[in-house]
């Protein structure tokens, strides 16, 4: 019985206490492991900053971290992972087309935690400074290049780019 039970794969156990022969269990199947995620090579890290989806040019961009910088680009204990103008064009593409942190994380290569932060500071800035990144009024085409990117980098083949609206 036991060659029969190795055969087909079950798993025969006895009971300590009692001796007594367990009835046989199939072996659990061990998932193979997935092949990493590799970025896609056609993928022009500029498109995070393209005009249709900012809704700014670059020049606007830049002049909009710069009015920004003064208060919001201090130093305090870790330096961050993304640099000043990437946290405001994260919270702009935030604003504009109303991405959640999570694919804007997976975006701009930094933790869920981090991305959650950089919003919540920038926001606050926009604020002082009276500045208004108006959403969208219809969601740009240059979305779908961004969805394919976040499922390439994401450890989870079925996440979409999940929205605040």
């Amino acid at each position: 019985m036991r060659e029969a039970a190795r055969r087909n794969g079950s798993i025969e156990r006895r009971d300590r206490a009692s001796g007594r022969l367990h009835h046989p269990q199939p072996a659990p199947a061990i998932p193979a492991p997935r092949d990493p995620q590799t970025p896609t090579s056609e993928w022009d890290q500029a498109l995070l900053s393209d005009p249709a989806l900012t809704g700014l040019s670059p020049h606007q961009l830049h002049h909009l971290a710069q009015a920004l910088a003064s208060e919001g680009d201090t130093q305090r204990g870790r330096p961050p992972r993304l640099a000043f103008p990437e946290q405001v064009l994260a919270t702009v593409l935030h604003l504009r087309v109303a991405l959640a942190a999570e694919p804007l994380a997976v975006l701009f290569g930094s933790s869920r935690t981090a991305m959650h932060r950089t919003l919540l500071k920038i926001r606050r800035l926009l604020e002082t400074h009276s500045i208004v990144i108006p959403p969208a009024t219809t969601p740009p085409t240059t979305l779908a290049a961004l969805q394919a990117r976040v499922i390439a980098q994401s450890s989870h083949p079925n996440s979409k780019i999940k929205t605040t609206r």
